[in-house]
């Protein structure tokens, strides 16, 4: 089992700062932030507070599934019942956001057994949520378990060094750039993981990362609620950057473009169908959705179309260099 959560003491400038901008923006947010290294400053809002995390959960679902193959249980290589293999998977559930196969290693790890993992390392408020048959109804997690997470995960303490290498990779790649990563200066990477999601409440705004700042790296998550927005993400990510970095920045912008074709591809009305089209390595690329190894992007005249995810390269802009 890891060592319980152990977070330094609040830093009550980084806190004013993150207050006062959260009180500025529509919905409501938990926040968390923990510098690694310089002066280890700390800071939270609801940080504690179980809340909905969207696609933010795919962290721990990688995260469950790189330790399967740390322990010999389970080859990446190997097919799940999808058809779909662990690695492609964990890939596409990171950096595409791919749903399906959140899915799919979710149903393969089993929700108890992720549920007793969460525990047995004290994500206290990191929970699979089921019915009374068992039946999966929805997940939870806090801010504070997030950061632990990632602050795990910058200090070598999560996984394998093998794993850890592969998962930094994955979230430096990772394409949805309009919430932390916005917030930011250009050239500061960015390792972060984020999500969105309707409920009765409004639009869930959620976002997680590793920030490598000039000064220190930091670890800050971002829990938006009822009607939160991506602006008011990115606005916290900057508070946080500015107070830790003590200077006023200019944030990175990210084109709406995240791909182009490593070769001339046809583009399909649906994943495997008929051909509507097609485009060359100089055509910019939106992806809007995926489904597994197929994404759906946007065409010229507001048409959409399909393509597979391992016929684009990404631009120069989502690389994190």
């Amino acid at each position: 089992m890891a060592p319980a959560n152990g977070f330094a003491a609040v830093d009550n400038s980084l806190t004013s700062a993150i207050t006062t901008t959260v009180a500025a923006q529509e919905g409501d947010y938990s926040v968390s932030v923990r510098e690694l290294g310089g002066a280890g400053r700390r800071a939270e809002i609801d940080g504690d507070v179980e809340v909905e995390p969207a696609s933010v959960i795919k962290l721990f679902f990688a995260w469950a599934a790189l330790r399967e193959r740390d322990e010999g249980r389970i080859d990446l290589d190997e097919l799940m019942p999808s058809g779909e293999s662990w690695i492609s998977c964990i890939r596409l559930m990171i950096s595409v956001s791919d749903n399906d196969c959140a899915a799919d290693i979710r149903v393969a790890l089993g929700n108890d057994e992720l549920n007793r993992l969460f525990a047995d390392w004290e994500f206290t408020g990191t929970r699979i949520l089921l019915d009374a048959a068992g039946t999966y109804i929805g997940k939870t997690t806090t801010a504070n378990d997030v950061t632990q997470l990632l602050v795990r995960l910058e200090t070598g303490t999560l996984l394998s060094p093998e794993s850890t290498s592969y998962l930094h990779r994955l979230l430096e790649r990772q394409v949805w750039r309009t919430r932390i990563a916005s917030g930011v200066p250009e050239g500061v990477v960015v390792e972060n993981k984020s999500g969105e999601f309707w409920v009765r409440s409004g639009w869930t705004q959620s976002d997680a990362g590793i920030v490598r700042g000039p000064k220190a790296t930091y670890v800050v998550t971002v829990f938006g609620r009822n009607d939160a927005t991506k602006q008011g993400v990115a606005a916290i990510s900057r508070a946080v950057y500015e107070n830790l970095h003590g200077k006023t920045i200019t944030p990175a912008v990210f084109p709406p473009y995240q791909f182009r074709p490593i070769a001339t591809i046809a583009v399909r009305d649906q994943p495997g169908g008929n051909v509507i089209g097609q485009l060359t390595p100089e055509d910019d690329v939106t992806v809007i959705l995926s489904r597994r190894r197929w994404v759906e992007i946007e065409l010229p005249s507001d048409r959409r179309g399909w393509v597979t995810y391992s016929s684009l390269a990404l631009t120069e802009e989502y690389t994190g260099k």
